[in-house]
């Protein structure tokens, strides 16, 4: 079931967030009455209702904004109970103060906000002591292995479970609660009414991760990376799936250690990973690098198991360069880049993962860096031509792909180059981009340049992910699905 929290501070306000979350497809309502500025009716929210309602009063270091007394929060939890809330939440070291009613189911939780603590089975074995109907357990957790001890709670509970995730690692202990059978999640009605943050709203759990769709056959492909970005691979995987009508779902996650990830995700059997940028390097410590990623390259976008070992593989490239060929035959016709001069603006992972592709589709290369070291080992390792950052002005080159020196944190200005020098006829492609075309991007359009948009890459590095699984899906699917969300955004 999907829970929407009602963080609303008047009666008024959480009657109608009531009726909305109703309409929006909530199976179960958690009002929020720590939130309150005057006295609940809690008799008129109760006969109000659509659908179950959940009463909470959460402290501060619940999480909550509760301000009066314990005494005074207690005798309104009880309040509750005896207004036949469907269920009322009681923290374990209240719970017997507020004791099992006919008519009202109690969720009895424990919650701590900075740690996922080493005792936590201990913990729950205290929660199941104290006769809950429902047992929630919050924690801090940012990677899969500081999540892990809450997945095991999961693992066949005496008790119905619910666990949750403060940190990157929310949505993911989310999806997994789901297959296992957790009774609900929480969710926010839309974006800015989050009772915490990173709380997915409804539409992100039914629309982006498909959250009805899981169950116990759902095999998880992992995306790591907690933005927006990781949310649109999300979303674009599970329409690649569900159109290929396969049982998979994306599941999003941070790596943080990456032997310990590997272990994990082993583990909850992930059928693959999409890697995000902050990932592409360092795969060889974890896996066989396939020839898309060995060296001089040594990055990857993606990870498949194998009976014995890993193996890490590079989308990036082809995507990128799958993209300049459809533009150059949308343009003037042919199959290759024979002839076309590439100017590689960065000698970071991003362009290394293109030299190889690039080159096997005819393009001749050209290096250029704000560090001449760095220039002259591309040039060596990849071939092409090579020029230091301001040279690049002077020479005459096809396609500009803009990138980075160094790590992620290398990052350029939103015009990491003078627009000024672009010709009309030029393709740019800007790797450094978000989801939204970058500055330069837009200002090398307005120039007549042909653009590889950030969304275009992503779409290919999608179905060569996906292909990989066995599956195709057409380019036209996962576009429209794509401006669909930015139109609604």
């Amino acid at each position: 079931m999907i829970c929407v929290t009602i963080v609303q501070e008047s009666r008024r306000l959480a009657l109608a967030d009531m009726l909305n979350a109703a309409m929006l497809g909530a199976d179960l309502v958690e009002v929020r009455l720590d939130k309150f500025e005057k006295d609940a009716n809690l008799t008129e929210l109760v006969t109000a209702r659509r659908k179950p309602v959940l009463f909470s009063c959460r402290r501060p270091k619940d999480g909550g904004e509760w301000s009066g007394t314990e005494d005074e929060r207690l005798t309104l939890l009880r309040s509750a109970v005896i207004a036949k809330a469907d269920y009322v939440e009681v923290e374990l070291d209240a719970a017997d103060q507020i004791r099992p009613f006919p008519g009202c189911k109690r969720v009895v939780s424990y919650t701590n906000l900075s740690e996922t603590p080493k005792d936590i089975d201990a913990i729950y074995q205290q929660l199941q002591t104290k006769k809950p109907d429902v047992i929630k357990v919050t924690c801090k957790a940012d990677t899969p292995e500081q999540a892990w001890p809450l997945v095991h709670l999961l693992n066949k509970p005496p008790v119905p479970t619910i666990v949750e995730a403060r940190g990157p690692a929310g949505t993911m202990l989310t999806l997994v609660g789901r297959k296992v059978g957790a009774p609900w999640t929480t969710a926010a009605m839309e974006r800015g009414m989050e009772a915490f943050p990173g709380q997915p709203t409804v539409q992100d759990l039914v629309d982006i991760y498909r959250y009805r769709q899981i169950g116990k056959p759902t095999r998880f492909v992992g995306v790591t990376g907690d933005g927006e970005r990781s949310r649109v691979v999300c979303g674009l995987l599970n329409t690649a799936f569900a159109h290929a009508n396969l049982p998979h779902q994306a599941l999003p996650m941070e790596m943080g250690n990456k032997r310990l990830f590997k272990k994990v995700a082993e583990a909850i059997r992930l059928q693959s990973v999409f890697l995000d940028e902050a990932q592409y390097e360092g795969q060889h410590e974890i896996a066989k690098l396939d020839e898309s990623a060995v060296s001089p390259v040594l990055a990857a976008d993606g990870l498949t198991p194998g009976e014995t070992e890993w193996t890490a593989f590079n989308a990036l490239g082809p995507a990128v360069a799958t993209a300049l060929l459809d533009i150059k035959r949308e343009r003037e016709g042919g199959e290759s880049l024979k002839g076309r001069v590439v100017a590689l603006a960065g000698c970071g992972a991003l362009t290394r993962m293109l030299a190889i592709p690039l080159k096997a589709a005819g393009a001749s290369l050209m290096w250029a860096s704000r560090d001449r070291n760095a220039v002259h080992a591309a040039s060596q390792a990849f071939g092409g031509r090579q020029v230091l950052w301001e040279a690049v002005y002077a020479t005459s080159h096809d396609v500009l792909v803009i990138g980075r020196d160094g790590s992620k944190t290398d990052a350029g200005s939103d015009l990491p180059l003078h627009p000024g020098y672009l010709k009309s006829g030029m393709i740019v492609v800007d790797l450094t981009a978000g989801m939204a075309p970058s500055k330069f991007l837009r200002e090398a359009e307005s120039r007549g340049c042909g653009i590889v948009s950030p969304g275009r890459i992503l779409v290919e590095q999608v179905r060569d992910h996906v292909r990989r699984l066995g599956a195709d899906v057409s380019a036209t699917v996962l576009t429209e699905k794509l401006s669909g969300w930015f139109a609604e955004d």
